[in-house]
């Protein structure tokens, strides 16, 4: 049996290059930031340290060409990738890198209890059904489907493999490519990686990184991270149902299907893990789900310098022990005068809405392709004036100009631009939440308000949508009118989710 992945990619690999000697004092070089769409099914970035662009150009070809190249050997949503055509043939002589996956397959799910187990395809092909038709599998089919993909079993021998059933490889795979990409741009001569990140899961180099996660039970883009890591040299692996999963007959459930019963994993609702590589992380943070805080954390034990944060769907945390050595503390909150104001117990402002994609984006297909847009969301008061940022997303600040209102407004205030900047996103639908307190964290008089949404977009248009709301004592929604980059914008004043009363 071949080992994980993790051991051909000893973290002496990635601190091979770009380190000073000892007594050097080396200046540090630019970073460089690339995001790029579409890959392995998401969003990915890439960030390095290089002396040019030109250097850290060949850092992200390397890294984005390798995952192209492992996606025609691992994926089954290709059918003309390697995996894929073994399925259809039964079997056949394998490449080394799909024997490795394979063999790290078996490896994990002896060691998950068959918590992980690439067989349970079948099995989430009812679900998909069952969401489209509104009805739950029977009880019955499922405890057969079940049965079904445990009669079959892959085997890896001589790079050849054996493969009776239907399987994917899916987490594992994943994680896999990313550990094989960052090793790719960690050796590009003159280039030191930072990180790279795959969706939900993220790869750092050398140069300690700081990471928000995300708090399942409020996920709003703007909401307070359920922790802030600082990581170096690991990886981070993210799973969970708050984000995706199936609705059937009106309830969510998880995406997640435990191979061994059948059921989504409706219990958790997200799970991090932090391991020396990102096939473990993330085969941790989806068997964390699976298995549940209580089964699953004692898992760890089994793998040196691992460490895990699960939430379950009662909203409760359960911590390894090494995982709180490795966050940042919590910044005290600023100590201000109160304001007199009075907000009803629990409200708050809302503001959703969706950054189009370039399938639905006029124009989104221009020179150099779709752009992912600088978006700045924000409020202002009856005169007119900032009274609280609640998103800047851009990413080279050399055109943050291209926001001509919020800059104009905020050009007195040159360090809030540093506090709030964060990077572009990808097209989808996102979640601000306004507490009503402004930018120093005072609280504000309840009144009439202005939320504003502005968007600039390379290739595309210049959008600025503003709504007004009275913030009083009575729920309301206002909806903005769909544009050439937003749709579905809503904004909404009322009880937040998460807030005593709810």
């Amino acid at each position: 049996m071949v080992a994980l992945p993790l051991r051909l990619l000893p973290l002496s690999v990635l601190l091979a290059t770009g380190l000073a000697l000892p007594g050097q004092a080396t200046p540090k070089p630019p970073t460089f930031r690339f995001a790029r769409e579409g890959v392995l099914g998401t969003s990915a970035v890439l960030v390095v340290q290089a002396a040019d662009k030109a250097t850290a150009a060949r850092a992200e070809a390397a890294a984005f060409d390798e995952i192209a190249r492992l996606d025609q050997v691992l994926s089954t949503w290709n059918d003309k990738s390697e995996l894929s055509q073994l399925l259809a043939r039964g079997g056949g002589p394998a490449s080394s890198e799909l024997c490795i996956v394979l063999n790290a397959a078996h490896e994990w799910r002896t060691r998950s209890k068959g918590a992980y187990d690439p067989r349970v395809t079948d099995v989430i092909r009812l679900w998909q059904d069952a969401a489209r038709t509104g009805r739950e599998p029977e009880a019955a089919v499922l405890a057969a489907a079940v049965a079904k993909s445990q009669a079959t079993d892959w085997t890896v021998g001589d790079n050849r493999v054996e493969l009776p059933g239907a399987l994917t490889l899916g987490t594992l795979a994943k994680g896999w490519i990313l550990d094989m990409a960052a090793r790719m741009a960690a050796t590009t001569p003159g280039v030191v990686l930072q990180s790279l990140q795959i969706g939900g899961d993220t790869r750092f180099g050398p140069v300690e990184s700081e990471v928000d996660l995300t708090d399942p039970r409020q996920p709003a883009a703007n909401g307070k991270p359920l922790r802030t890591l600082q990581l170096q040299g690991m990886a981070l692996g993210s799973s969970g149902s708050y984000a995706r999963g199936f609705e059937v007959a009106g309830k969510h459930h998880s995406h997640i299907v435990d191979p061994r019963t059948g059921k989504p994993c409706d219990g958790v609702l997200g799970a991090y893990a932090i391991a020396s590589d990102a096939a473990t992380a993330d085969v941790l943070a989806m068997v964390l789900c699976v298995l549940g805080p209580e089964a699953g954390l004692p898992l760890l034990d089994q793998v040196p310098g691992a460490a895990a944060i699960v939430v379950t769907a009662d909203g409760k945390e359960h911590v390894s022990p090494d995982f709180e050595a490795r966050a940042v503390p919590a910044a005290a909150a600023p100590t201000l005068a109160a304001s007199g104001a009075e907000w009803p117990a629990g409200f708050g402002v809302q503001i959703d809405f969706e950054i189009k994609g370039p399938a639905a984006n006029a124009g989104g297909r221009g020179r150099g392709g779709w752009k992912r847009p600088y978006v700045a969301v924000w409020v202002e008061d009856l005169t007119g004036a900032p009274a609280r940022t609640l998103c800047l997303w851009l990413e080279d600040r050399r055109w943050l100009r291209d926001l001509r209102r919020w800059s104009r407004l905020h050009a007195d205030l040159p360090e809030i631009e540093r506090l709030v900047a964060q990077a572009t996103r990808k097209a989808g639908a996102y979640t601000l939440v306004w507490d009503g307190k402004d930018d120093d964290g005072r609280q504000l008089h309840p009144g009439r308000y202005t939320v504003c949404i502005e968007v600039a977009r390379e290739h595309g248009t210049y959008q600025l949508m503003k709504h007004d709301i009275d913030l009083v004592t009575q729920p309301q929604a206002h909806v903005f009118p769909d544009n050439e980059e937003v749709a579905n914008g809503k904004v909404t004043f009322g009880k937040l989710a998460g807030s005593p009363g709810k």
